[in-house]
């Protein structure tokens, strides 16, 4: 069955009827088969979303990447609401800068994700911006290009930060719609003041966001072979800029959990995430636990940081040995595993 925001762009889908369309991030990949509309293609910032898109309609149709870089000037695009207002801005300046003059760009989400803002977030490119349907409890926005749209520069929204913990320092960068945007979260804060030892050889960070983790590892452990693994291109660009930020040699992967990550590890160190978008999913996270031996060798060990009301024990107890309590704050638990 169909996202509701997608249902919602199936109802109005007479204006995707002519020209080059794009759908930015959609909430599932059969959007691609029901909108009638000979030109569309896809932009995704996720993933698994991409993968999904690119088996079920032709891939050459599809992208993956931090930011979309159009070869075709677009007639019309469509963006999928993100979490994040900032990232939503972003978005919106990046695909803006894709469409000709006089085309037309949408915004869609539900309204419990923030997309009763939509016409603000378009004013800044359109002197008229409509809501052209509120249906499924989600609104669709329209924004006819008037305004005068600069090139899309990505460097221009990162931003650099310093962070010192346990006598390390480094430099971050990070985007908005990365996890922990412009400053070190709690979590991932416990399980770098408890890294007793970084293991020489192969070492995953998992969901690495912006690369904190990973980098972190690696000024501790210069004999290592880094990997750094995340479903976000956002994420993947940043955890990049952060390797080389801080002189770093290591292996940008994307993958929809642990599918897309070859060989195995000496040790796995992660902060893995429990949302999708504004809903909480535990899915990736269990499916990583109960993947993880296999990526593991023998006598390798994992670091897991949650928050505490996160049911992964058992999980852990179920798939490693000798699964135990690190450390804990009022709000998240650290864990450790062997396999």
């Amino acid at each position: 069955m169909l996202a509701a925001t997608s249902q919602v762009l199936v109802r109005n889908q007479d204006v995707f009827s002519d020209g080059h369309w794009l759908l930015c991030n959609p909430a599932d990949p059969f959007i691609f088969r029901e909108l009638n509309t000979a030109s569309l293609f896809g932009f995704h910032q996720y993933f698994d979303q991409y993968q999904q898109a690119s088996d079920l309609t032709d891939s050459r149709y599809h992208y993956f990447g931090a930011e979309y870089k159009s070869k075709v000037p677009l007639d019309g695009a469509v963006i999928y609401m993100p979490k994040s207002k900032e990232h939503a801005r972003m978005l919106i300046s990046n695909i803006a800068s894709c469409i000709k003059p006089g085309g037309q760009l949408l915004l869609v989400g539900e309204n419990k994700a923030g997309i009763k803002s939509g016409a603000k977030l378009l004013e800044p490119f359109s002197e008229q911006v409509n809501k052209i349907d509120s249906a499924r409890h989600c609104s669709l926005f329209c924004a006819q290009l008037s305004k005068g749209t600069p090139p899309f520069d990505l460097k221009k929204w990162q931003t650099r930060w310093a962070m010192t913990l346990s006598g390390t320092e480094l430099e971050i960068v990070s985007l908005p719609g990365v996890f922990s945007h412009k400053e070190l979260d709690e979590g991932t804060k416990l399980l770098l003041e408890n890294v007793k030892r970084v293991p020489a050889g192969k070492v995953l960070d998992f969901a690495c966001g912006a690369g904190v983790i990973g980098c972190f590892l690696a000024k501790k452990q210069s004999d290592m072979d880094l990997v750094m693994s995340d479903v976000s291109a956002l994420a993947l660009h940043c955890a990049a800029e952060s390797a080389k930020a801080n002189g770093i040699q290591c292996d940008i992967i994307a993958s929809d959990g642990l599918t897309d990550v070859p060989g195995n590890f000496e040790a796995v160190f992660t902060n893995p995430p429990f949302h999708t978008g504004i809903q909480t999913n535990y899915a990736v996270t269990e499916k990583f636990i109960q993947d993880l031996k296999r990526h593991l060798r023998p006598g390798g060990s994992v670091l897991l940081v949650a928050n505490r009301f996160l049911k992964y024990p058992q999980a852990l107890q179920e798939n490693l040995n000798k699964v135990k309590v690190v450390a804990k704050t009022t709000k998240f638990t650290l864990y450790s595993g062997i396999a």
